[in-house]
């Protein structure tokens, strides 16, 4: 019996040491548990974009505007917790969508404040889509709808007859051309009016010619504008135009058309914002081009004559809304 008793206390001690030790571990491990979560990174709180429209002096949604009449679009978005990298505008008119804006940016902080301006078509029914994304992919999109109003809006245009610039070597004649007022600058008097340009002729070798093109000083494509007037990579500002390569190509506006327009219908209607460009190659003489300049004036060039040498000259007749 004695012995019995011996082994059931030493048994009981054992478990007891167990038990201890058990505990003694799980504390350490706790410890230990502890300190590592505290010596982690906290990861901070994932934000998505956010997009709004301003009101006011903006169309607002449900507005009634008639053919031809001016739609304004202010649109803010901020970034989340990424930098906003592009903005797309799209326009659903009756049913057919067309892309009115697909555009790169990169803006790490500080948000988007950006207006966009448009011409109000002949659908009954518009639906505007605005949509940002940053660099995470995230996204953020607001839609309006605008109404087609009563009677007509078409608006008074000018007209520059004959505006003679030259190409990137011709030195004795004006290079830099504002389109909205038919001002042209040398390489002289551009300086302290580079926001006013929208647009320098150039020639190139492309698609195996000599191709008389246009271009917008913001245009940064395999043909940059700063690769003929390398200048304007220091402008403080850089308009982009956009020129609808697709219609002048293919010869889609009738000069007897162009010769009539006395407003801006034709204008308006002729530019087509699923094929455009910054750069618009293949001017040669009796092209003509629909463009939108980046303050939303529509408008059309007609080249009267366009050499291609790079110290010749062009000579365009421009078509643009007041």
């Amino acid at each position: 019996m004695l012995n019995s008793g011996i082994l059931s206390n030493q048994h009981q001690t054992d478990m007891n040491r167990r038990t201890l030790l058990f505990m003694f571990f799980n504390l350490l491990l706790m410890f230990v548990l502890a300190i590592v979560t505290a010596c982690e990174k906290t990861e901070p709180a994932v934000s998505k974009p956010f997009v709004a429209l301003k009101t006011g002096e903006f169309t607002a949604d449900g507005t009634e505007v008639p053919v031809g009449g001016k739609l304004t679009f202010g649109i803010t978005a901020t970034e989340g917790s990424a930098p906003l990298t592009n903005i797309v505008i799209r326009r659903v008119a009756d049913g057919i969508v067309s892309t009115e804006l697909d555009q790169g940016i990169y803006l790490p902080s500080g948000g988007l404040d950006y207006t966009f301006r448009a011409t109000k078509s002949a659908a009954q029914r518009e639906e505007w889509h605005f949509k940002v994304m940053n660099a995470r992919r995230d996204t953020a999109s607001v839609t309006i709808t605008v109404h087609l109003g009563e009677g007509s809006a078409y608006s008074p245009i000018n007209h520059y007859p004959s505006l003679i610039i030259g190409m990137q070597h011709n030195t004795g004649l004006p290079q830099y051309v504002d389109l909205r007022t038919g001002n042209v600058f040398t390489t002289e008097t551009v300086g302290g009016n580079e926001a006013s340009v929208d647009m320098v002729a150039f020639v190139y070798f492309t698609g195996g010619v000599m191709s008389p093109t246009l271009c917008c000083p913001a245009y940064s494509g395999s043909s940059s504008v700063t690769g003929h007037y390398p200048d304007i990579a220091g402008w403080p500002v850089r308009n982009s135009t956009l020129y609808d390569y697709y219609t002048s190509d293919n010869d889609l506006i009738d000069p007897a058309d162009f010769e009539a327009a006395v407003n801006d219908s034709l204008l308006v209607q002729a530019y087509k914002p699923g094929n455009v460009s910054g750069l618009c190659k293949f001017m040669f003489t009796g092209r003509i081009v629909p463009f939108k300049t980046s303050d939303g004036k529509y408008g059309l060039i007609r080249v009267k004559h366009a050499d291609t040498v790079s110290e010749g000259f062009m000579e365009i007749e421009i078509k643009v809304q007041q």
